[in-house]
């Protein structure tokens, strides 16, 4: 996994990283930092980013991760930032270039032998809600567009909420890497299992359209408008310092016939929410620039995931295997 790391001062927090006491501006967590950044990459607008930090832990108001896929990359980067406050963007940061060979890959850790399938509660997460997931497309709606109607028929689970791999596969191999804190959750989608999570559960939501079964049902995005405004339907929601919205979009020429697998899309995540602590208003939308300006069909794909889920057997992993809830939606870009 490479990636850019990122960090700036605002405010007070020019100290050093991880250092104590927090900022003379901290004011227990509710300091009058930015929340909102825009990420360019070779002057072209690249991610928007959202930052909910903990009042525990200042060093996540002024650095973000940014994701640049599992194929190491060529040549260098560019890098300036900027932030929205009071409904106006600031001057960008100087710009900063990146050499590729300064970006770093993630290590991967070891596979672990599956336990037993547990009878334990299972919270329902969420889903996309616009642009539309296919699960709630399929499952919420019950649209009578034939590849839904199919996509029921062949689904064994009927939740809307949790596209997951499941309690199993992330006790094998968990999702949450405690040592390096982050989330691996691409290692669990092989071939064109993206929108399932390769959970067998929900392989209806893997079809691809055809001319027997037609399209799914799609959400037009107009990329030509000043800012799209995304939203998600909760039934639970989750916060600490590693929890994370991450939206993906397809390649260009991506064809919808071949199905959707991780290679399928753009590396770096155009919008990205860290959920450290609740919103100011707690809200499940996010108005951003960052979509990409194109037309013809896409999917976007969204991550939503962090360190909790199913009890390690020994307490390891800091005592949660990690968990994440997928939506694929499907878009026409105008």
């Amino acid at each position: 996994m490479y990636g850019i790391s990122l960090r700036w001062q605002i405010g007070d927090n020019g100290a050093d990283q991880g250092a104590w006491p927090p900022p003379a501006d901290w004011d227990e967590g509710n300091a009058p930092y930015p929340h909102r950044y825009e990420v360019w990459i070779d002057d072209e607008l690249k991610q928007t980013v959202f930052l909910y930090w903990p009042a525990w832990n200042w060093t996540q108001s002024n650095t973000h991760w940014v994701d640049l896929g599992d194929q190491e990359p060529a040549g260098g980067f560019s890098v300036k930032i900027r932030a929205r406050v009071g409904g106006e963007f600031t001057p960008f940061t100087n710009t900063v270039t990146v050499a590729s060979d300064s970006s770093r890959q993630w290590a991967a850790h070891e596979v672990r032998q599956a336990p037993k399938e547990r009878a334990a509660e299972r919270p329902r997460h969420g889903t996309v809600n616009h642009p539309r997931s296919r699960a709630a497309v399929a499952i919420r709606d019950e649209d009578p567009a034939r590849i839904c109607a199919e996509a029921r028929r062949l689904n064994t689970s009927s939740v809307w909420q949790e596209v997951t791999p499941g309690a199993a596969r992330m006790l094998a191999d968990y999702p949450w890497n405690n040592a390096q804190r982050y989330l691996e959750f691409r290692k669990f989608f092989q071939d064109a299992t993206v929108p399932s999570t390769g959970n067998e559960a929900f392989r209806g939501l893997d079809l691809a359209p055809d001319a027997t079964l037609g399209e799914w049902p799609l959400t037009e995005l107009d990329t030509s408008a000043a800012s799209q405004t995304f939203s998600y339907d909760y039934t639970a929601y989750h916060t600490n310092e590693t929890w994370s919205h991450r939206w993906f979009i397809t390649r260009a020429g991506w064809a919808p016939g071949d199905g959707l697998a991780w290679q399928d899309l753009e590396p770096i995540p155009f919008l990205v929410e860290v959920q450290g602590s609740h919103k100011e208003e707690e809200s499940s939308s996010w108005e951003f620039a960052s979509l990409p300006r194109r037309t013809g069909r896409a999917a976007i794909v969204h991550i939503w995931g962090g360190h909790g889920g199913p009890d390690t057997p020994s307490g390891e992993n800091g005592g949660k295997s990690g968990e994440f809830f997928a939506s694929t939606c499907d878009v026409t870009l105008r």
